[in-house]
């Protein structure tokens, strides 16, 4: 169990919480990226130095890498922001990937050349694990690394890379001597070549990286990727279900707005039944996927012995209500939640997209049931 106090907003957590909303309302409105999805813009660059300058890049930063030393509560508070307001960046990648994939390769030398760059946001960090089978497990890495000298060569393809299109650097799996290590690839690399994907999720940047004996450097111990994509994994489930939080959060106040102003025969919808119903249930959803996501920000902080379970928990249902919380948006608010100029199915895409991003329900559910069958 992790400490109460731990599971509510402090003050200053607060203050982080309001200033993140109030940049995204005021920086990053929907319309925008409505506006870059007919434009083929990318991600608004000035708006990510703003990011950089308040320290949200660094948050996830050891202080001895120039970071801010926050934890997993301070990060949920913005991912749960970034979630409500849709943003189009690479935080997620950056700092729900990049950071803790460097922190947990134990790779000192790597964390202090490669970390205070991705904390001042010069560095845009990713991390590839994904090829053909879509899967984050590394048993099935077709990528070969070759040993070059001192370095390394890497050369395969990975799919679905999270801001692949738009990194400095990439950290990449790879197979050789018949394990599977972790690789640090610079984006200017030769041979390295990157194509952005389609995606049912405007707000969402994907992409295909080749590699054709692309110059790379070890991160961490030869053979180390599994354990730590797995742990990565988790880390990244908890910040996703923050996401998730904010985002079906977001739908419920579309949806309650909505029923308060829309009127038929005279009166608002919303004091129809069915559609009162209907927020209800949202509402129900919205606070139990805060509390799912709260709680496995604060065990992860913690490092408490349900870390990991918390994590598959957040992200099994946080990830299902978010799916069923976009729909009733769509749903009370009828055929115009389908417009391109409304907001709605912006977020009923994100919904449907970020189940499936680090793995879908049935992977979450298997994992709980292992790990509840464990012997202690």
């Amino acid at each position: 169990m992790v400490a109460q106090s731990a599971l509510t907003d402090s003050a200053e957590q607060r203050d982080l919480r309001d200033t993140v909303r109030r940049l995204l309302r005021d920086r990053a409105p929907l319309a925008a990226l409505r506006e870059g999805a007919d434009t083929g813009a990318g991600f608004d660059r000035k708006l990510w130095d703003q990011l950089a300058e308040l320290g949200l890049t660094a948050l996830a930063v050891p202080e001895e890498h120039e970071g801010l030393g926050q934890t997993a509560l301070e990060t949920a508070v913005v991912f749960e922001e970034m979630g409500r307001g849709l943003y189009f960046g690479p935080y997620l990648a950056s700092v729900g990937l990049a950071v803790p994939a460097l922190l947990a390769s134990g790779d000192e030398s790597a964390c202090a050349d490669l970390l205070p760059g991705i904390g001042t946001g010069e560095t845009i960090g990713t991390v590839a694990v994904i090829e053909a089978d879509g899967s984050w497990s590394t048993g099935a890495t077709d990528t070969e690394a070759a040993a070059d000298g001192d370095g390394w060569l890497l050369t395969g393809t990975k799919d679905i890379v999270l801001d692949g299109a738009d990194a400095d650097l990439l950290l990449v799996t790879a197979r050789h001597d018949n394990q599977v290590s972790l690789f640090a690839v610079q984006a200017d690399a030769p041979g390295l070549d990157r194509t952005r994907l389609e995606s049912l999720d405007l707000s969402r940047s994907l992409a295909r990286v080749s590699f054709a004996d692309t110059p790379a450097r070890l991160v961490g111990t030869p053979g180390g990727a599994p354990a730590l994509v797995a742990g990565v994994l988790d880390q990244v489930l908890v910040a996703l279900a923050a996401e998730q939080a904010g985002g079906a959060a977001a739908c419920l106040e579309l949806s309650v707005e909505y029923a308060k102003t829309r009127k038929q025969f005279g009166q608002p919808i919303g004091s129809f039944q069915a559609v009162a119903h209907n927020c209800v249930d949202m509402l129900h959803g919205v606070e139990f996927s805060r509390a799912c996501a709260r709680y496995a920000a604060a065990a992860r902080a913690e490092d408490a012995p349900d870390a990991q379970e918390s994590a598959r928990v957040a992200a099994a249902y946080c990830g299902e209500a978010f799916r069923a919380i976009a729909v009733q948006t769509v749903h009370v608010h009828g055929g115009t939640g389908f417009t391109w100029e409304h907001d709605a199915h912006l977020y009923y895409r994100r919904a449907w997209s970020a189940r499936h991003l680090f793995g879908g329900l049935d992977d979450h559910y298997r994992t709980i049931a292992a790990l509840a069958l464990r012997p202690w």
